[in-house]
């Protein structure tokens, strides 16, 4: 009977604009939810029957059925929170996180350092990431991003960079020539500067300028004390020599600088040269030790004590040169003169090298890429893993489990792991977190609109009753 179609049909429609309302009811309840993606409703016709004849003319609709829900993962706003942890993505990708049940994707960034110093979640599910090479790069290996092995190792020193300048006008020393035990009176000029070892010991050089009585020639030695050397290390007469007084100066590298008329470095010459050497730690040249011997770690390198390792070739830069380097002599060491005194225009503007000690974590950074980096005590940075993305052929197809998390089902496809910022995924901006894109103001139309539509489908029950018992009457 035709009546009792319509009140079936206005009973399917209460239980859709039912639906409906809890669909938006949980996106307004999870308007404040980090990553949520605001769901919306679809529903299909019902046909139950057919008056005959073809075409939809002759089709009676047995009212309305609740299809299922269709997901927006259109990207929500970015909130600055001002936590390096906090993750959002800006663009397209989930956040791949783990825990003994297995792997899930979310889009709330909501991370911290457990007391393990793993990545998770505030359910304590791992973030999973890549690890990286030495020379910073993703190894494809996915996962727990954990620190707590995180360290700088030590890197002895290799180069000296020096950026001084040499007064033209100072004094051309008499004899002696340079004399290690008296360094400062044979010397026009000196520099220090802390270098490392292979063990990350610091080892302080000092180096020593003397102005050649060659016109715009300059002598250097370079060295450190007896008791930061293994003089075991060199040939004869190092090899056999005292180690003390622990504190005499000993030459160990030397060279030659020449600068041109106008004061720019022109050649630099590693060549070492010859000095006289107290072996027996007397404080005194006499016997075998007035035959002068060359500095020996323009050869052999320096030889740290201590367990460290011998042989440490230092280079030392004093600019790029214009005869030894093709440069233009100007930005690092030169030979100007001033208004001041002879010999006050000699000045460090720098002096620099590139090793380092072992350091331990300080602090973490997360850029754009992904790449956590670690900031570690002896002023190194360094990367020690990237946070991967998921993507998926449908997002829609994805099952909701609770908690900001999603699984991957045969609707979904396979997820597909990648780098942020590389093939179509999005970048992951540290500081922030998304939004939910719950749109408040469309969903309260929604509402009213489905308000509306069960209010309209009781009044259709309603009237259907009115009918049936009009019928009751006319058999009475």
């Amino acid at each position: 009977m035709g009546l009792l179609s319509s009140l079936f049909a206005g009973v399917s429609g209460l239980n859709a604009s039912g639906n409906a309302i809890s669909v938006i009811g949980d996106n307004i309840a999870n308007s404040n939810t980090t990553g949520f993606k605001a769901s919306r409703p679809e529903f299909v016709d019902v046909l139950s029957g057919s008056l005959g004849g073809g075409g939809s003319g002759g089709q009676i609709g047995a009212g309305a059925r609740f299809a299922g829900v269709n997901q927006n993962f259109g990207q929500g706003s970015l909130e600055t929170t001002g936590v390096t942890t906090d993750l959002g993505i800006d663009g397209s990708g989930f956040f791949i996180v783990q825990d003994t049940s297995g792997v899930f994707y979310t889009r709330s960034g909501i991370f911290r350092l457990d007391n393990t110093q793993t990545l998770v979640n505030s359910q304590g599910q791992a973030v999973l990431g890549f690890g990286v090479t030495n020379q910073g790069t993703p190894n494809g290996a996915l996962g727990p991003i954990n620190l707590s092995s995180a360290s700088s190792q030590p890197q002895a020193t290799s180069t000296v960079q020096v950026n001084i300048n040499l007064d033209p006008n100072d004094v051309v020393l008499g004899s002696p020539t340079f004399d290690p035990l008296d360094p400062i009176t044979t010397s026009n000029f000196q520099t220090g500067i802390r270098t490392f070892d292979s063990l990350g010991n610091p080892r302080d050089l000092t180096v020593y300028f003397r102005k050649s009585a060659t016109p715009n020639e300059w002598l250097y030695y370079a060295g450190t004390t007896r008791d930061q050397i293994d003089l075991t290390a060199y040939p004869a007469p190092y090899a056999t020599a005292s180690a003390t007084p622990a504190d005499q100066f000993v030459a160990l590298q030397s060279g030659t600088l020449q600068f041109t008329t106008g004061g720019l470095l022109d050649v630099e010459d590693n060549t070492a040269l010859t000095l006289f050497f107290d072996a027996n730690g007397d404080g005194a040249i006499t016997g075998g030790e007035t035959t002068a011997v060359a500095t020996p770690a323009n050869a052999a390198g320096f030889a740290f004590n201590g367990g460290a390792a011998t042989g440490q070739v230092i280079a030392f830069d004093f600019g790029t040169s214009i005869t030894t380097d093709g440069g233009l002599g100007t930005d690092q060491t030169t030979q100007f003169g001033g208004t001041a005194a002879t010999g006050s225009n000699s000045f460090p503007r720098f002096v620099s090298q590139d090793g380092y000690t072992a350091g331990s974590l300080q602090d973490i950074a997360i850029d754009d890429d992904g790449f956590v980096s670690g900031r570690f005590s002896n002023g190194q940075t360094v990367r020690l893993a990237q946070v991967a993305l998921a993507s998926f052929a449908n997002e829609n197809g994805l099952t909701r489990i609770g908690s900001n998390n999603f699984t991957e089902t045969l609707e979904s496809g396979t997820a597909v792991f990648g780098s942020p910022n590389q093939g179509g995924f999005g970048s992951v901006r540290s500081g922030f977190l998304e939004l939910s894109n719950t749109d408040l103001a469309e969903e309260f139309v929604r509402l009213i609109l489905s308000q509306r539509a069960f209010q309209a489908n009781t009044r259709t029950i309603s009237t259907t009753n009115e009918l049936l018992a009009s019928l009751v009457v006319l058999g009475q």
